[in-house]
């Protein structure tokens, strides 16, 4: 065999392995691509009534860092729409005094709001505002959906879900009701 030979063999073979290795790169699936399926398999495992959910918006997903998954324009968002919430309940049970039991839509209403209340209280930091960051620790996606309960009831609702750095399992999620 030619000198030129071999060195050609080498050249090209070499060339084929590191090609191979950059389509193996270039065809995995990006994180973030990733944390929005795993999100969208988790609402459906995470509703009563899968089959009933429509998806009307998913957010591209944003990075969290470490334990703070909301940040303060985040918190004011729930906050009003908490608020919200909270009126029309107050306004339809005359402030608590006449409530329904038997209203299943209110009730609904009410017990996804107090679990979404609790959610958020556990998933917020009390971080001083001159703190280090944080290391990257997952992606947040947010989904709104509408979907109708067990009992017939139609909602309107956003589910967060926080996957880890990779995307693969959901960390925490949590739902906030919609009006």
């Amino acid at each position: 065999m030619r000198p030129g030979t071999k060195l050609a063999v080498l050249l090209v073979s070499g060339a084929l392995v590191w090609g191979l290795i950059a389509m193996a790169l270039c065809w995995r699936e990006k994180p973030q691509k990733k944390a929005v399926r795993v999100a969208q398999t988790a609402l459906y495992a995470s509703v009563d009534n899968p089959e009933s959910v429509k998806v009307i918006a998913v957010s591209k997903p944003d990075s969290v860092f470490g334990r703070c998954y909301i940040d303060d324009e985040e918190k004011m968002a729930i906050a009003l729409s908490m608020m919200k919430v909270n009126e029309k309940v107050m306004s339809q049970t005359g402030d608590l005094g006449g409530m329904d039991f038997g209203n299943p839509a209110l009730r609904e209403l009410m017990e996804r709001q107090m679990s979404s209340m609790s959610a958020m209280r556990s998933l917020m930091s009390i971080d001083a505002p001159d703190s280090p960051r944080k290391p990257f620790s997952g992606w947040k996606v947010k989904i709104e959906y509408e979907a109708v309960s067990e009992s017939g009831t139609p909602y309107r609702s956003e589910y967060w879900f926080i996957t880890d750095r990779d995307a693969q399992c959901v960390v925490s999620s949590f739902e906030i009701p919609l009006l």
